[in-house]
């Protein structure tokens, strides 16, 4: 079928997506690749498509969906045939979730016959760059601007042949398999299509579960990512499958998913609600008594459907100050000892269980004991590396919850989670490079013992200085502020060649101040509480991963020069330690020098990363989360007037 037709089906509603599809993934280069590929007659691969009744069928929502008759359910080809639509039509197809951004803009280059998205540098005032999207419109003014400008006439006809070509991929026909019969019910299309999309992700039984509730609740999906999103934009990030875990705890007193077959959708809308409520009242409490503001110190979100059906049961409240604290000390509890580490459902249904009884919080803690044992926090709990380790939240609520000051300004840290200006940073006590340059290693570098939190502008004057020298200043001008932090006050212990014994002490300090944390909030006494934070989509701590680091005064001077040639040429600014982090776990997986995470031109170009003396493990992590790399001052310069500042065709 040509893939004009395929689009027309999609405007009349015979061609959709079925309810357990997930959404759009894919990225500009991807995009343009396919694109690129169509222009040149290369194959793009065949769809599949499931061909069934619209009333017996779980579809996602369209503009102009079909109620009845037959209908074109689109298994294999969604990323295809939707970047089409978007590029074609100039706009998302109405079952469209996703981001639209990957195939917007998208231009052609009428005389190197390439593709790219669109750059206001590169491309701006050039004739010779067409809007893709315009090509595919009915009207030539593109075609009335090449003529009637004499520079573009001498090779005039080509231009407009290499326009046609663009203009005829519509015209492509894209082979396509149907599945037929009435033995393709839902659960067997389902198995076709994991196997189908076996090099990919699967679909989970919550996707099925979402699928079906779709079904019947056709806005539940755009429903639940209102709620992500505003989380999300609060400091704490969850996904789909975790929401729905935590319904299926509030209106099925279980985890399996399967559980909510049978549930009535008012029901499950009303769970909804419920859910919303509840999680908004533990992040609040969980923020005002423990000063969690970034996600990263959420280390065990699995414990969320058992406190939220806690909070539903009980009217949506804690009942006073005394169980907040005990409840706030289990689920720090079940953090750092990892309850949920292994096979959820069934430690999550035993603590739902106790949800139920008359005896909550005594009842939640004996099930603890009984999977971990009665744990005492130990100095060799903090001797880990701090990107490996559930105590290293631990040691950010610490570090608040008492009277931690910063070195720098001796005010609380409580008091500095917000702002461009005030972010708290991770800061290593021994710099890295200073450690480094007398062998110790990487990972000794970034011991737990090692870290501690300043405001921004305090981690920036101490800077690469070794603790001997700089300490002796912070004692004498803000008395109280190290041993605030656990910093051992035994001056010997701030020489380099007794780092590991700094070490020893104090970790042995952090776990005294841990146990004595958890023993307050277990007796039912709340930490004071937080100054009131309007937004905290702006917190976060910046920590200097041991795959990346500024390491040198030397080092900051040529970022700045890169920084500086940036603006200078008219380009975005870029992010110093920039971290990027692992997706399924939170952790940061690398640091990179000085970076541009939405690229020179903000929306128009990829992202672009500079390291400086760093080795192969942060470039092959930068690699993965999509940026460009440049590994020199020359290399960037060369790139931003090579990429970027392209000579434009004359007018």
């Amino acid at each position: 079928m040509q893939i004009a037709s395929i689009l027309d089906n999609i405007d009349n509603g015979g061609l959709a997506l079925p309810a357990f599809q997930r959404g759009y993934v894919w990225k500009r280069p991807q995009v343009k690749s396919m694109i690129s590929s169509l222009y040149r007659g290369y194959p793009v691969g065949s769809l599949l498509t499931w061909t069934t009744r619209a009333e017996q069928a779980d579809v996602r929502t369209t503009g102009d969906a079909r109620v009845s008759g037959p209908i074109d359910l689109l298994l294999d080809g969604q990323q295809r045939v939707t970047s089409l639509y978007g590029i074609i039509r100039g706009k998302p197809p109405a079952f469209f979730d996703g981001d639209a951004k990957a195939f917007t803009d998208l231009y052609f280059n009428l005389e190197r016959e390439e593709f790219d998205f669109f750059s206001p540098v590169r491309m701006g005032n050039n004739l010779l760059w067409i809007s893709v999207t315009d090509l595919f419109a009915s009207g030539d003014n593109w075609i009335s601007k090449l003529v009637s400008n004499p520079s573009y006439k001498q090779n005039l006809g080509r231009y407009l042949q290499n326009g046609g070509s663009v203009q005829k991929i519509k015209d492509i026909d894209l082979h396509i398999q149907s599945l037929t019969g009435e033995d393709k019910t839902t659960e067997v299309v389902v198995d076709i299509f994991n196997r189908v999309n076996s090099g990919g992700t699967k679909l989970s039984k919550g996707d099925l579960a979402l699928a079906r509730i779709c079904a019947h609740w056709p806005e539940g999906r755009e429903e639940m990512q209102r709620r992500l999103e505003k989380w999300r934009a609060a400091g704490f990030d969850a996904d789909l499958d975790w929401l729905l875990r935590c319904m299926t705890g509030v209106v099925a007193n279980g985890s399996e998913y399967e559980r909510l077959e049978n549930i009535d959708i008012e029901d499950i809308q009303q769970s909804l609600e419920q859910t919303e409520n509840a999680v908004d009242h533990l992040l609040e409490a969980m923020r005002s008594h423990l000063f969690m503001d970034i996600d990263r110190v959420f280390s065990s979100k699995q414990a969320f459907p058992v406190l939220v059906k806690y909070l539903v049961d009980r009217g949506g409240k804690f009942q006073d100050r005394a169980t907040m604290a005990r409840i706030l000390h289990w689920y720090l509890t079940v953090a750092i000892w990892g309850r949920f580490a292994g096979p959820t459902e069934t430690a999550i249904n035993q603590d739902l269980l106790a949800v139920g009884t008359d005896s909550p919080v005594d009842l939640l803690l004996r099930n603890l004991r009984q999977s971990q044992g009665d744990r005492v926090i130990t100095h060799e709990n903090f001797d880990v590396n701090y990107n490996r380790s559930r105590f290293y939240p631990l040691l950010y609520v610490m570090s608040r919850v008492h009277d931690a000051r910063d070195w720098g300004t001796g005010n609380q840290l409580r008091h500095h989670s917000l702002g461009d200006h005030t972010n708290l940073e991770m800061h290593h006590i021994f710099p890295r490079a200073y450690l480094r340059r007398n062998g110790v290693s990487a990972n000794d570098a970034n011991n737990i013992g090692n870290i501690a939190f300043q405001t921004r502008e305090t981690n920036r004057a101490i800077g690469t200085r070794p603790p001997e020298e700089y300490m002796p200043e912070i004692a004498e001008r803000w008395p109280g502020t190290l041993e605030s932090q656990w910093v051992p006050t035994d001056r010997e212990f701030w020489r380099v060649e007794n780092y590991h014994q700094f070490l020893d002490a104090r970790r042995s300090l952090l776990a005294e101040a841990a146990n004595g944390m958890m023993d307050t909030l277990r007796s039912g006494e709340l930490p004071p509480v937080a100054e009131p934070v309007t937004d905290l989509s702006t917190a976060a701590v910046s920590a200097d991963s041991e795959t990346g680091s500024i390491d040198s005064d030397d080092e900051m001077v040529i970022l700045a020069e890169i920084d500086n040639f940036a603006l200078e040429m008219g380009l975005a600014a870029g992010e110093l330690a920039y971290e990027v982090f692992d997706e399924n776990t939170g952790e940061v997986t690398a640091v990179l020098d000085l970076a541009w995470p939405h690229g020179l031109q903000p929306g128009y170009s990829y992202p672009v990363a500079v390291l400086i003396d760093e080795d192969d493990k942060v470039r092959l992590a930068a690699n993965d989360a999509g940026f460009k790399v440049v590994m020199s001052a020359e290399a960037f310069r060369s790139y931003v007037e090579r990429e970027i500042l392209e000579e434009k065709v004359p007018l």
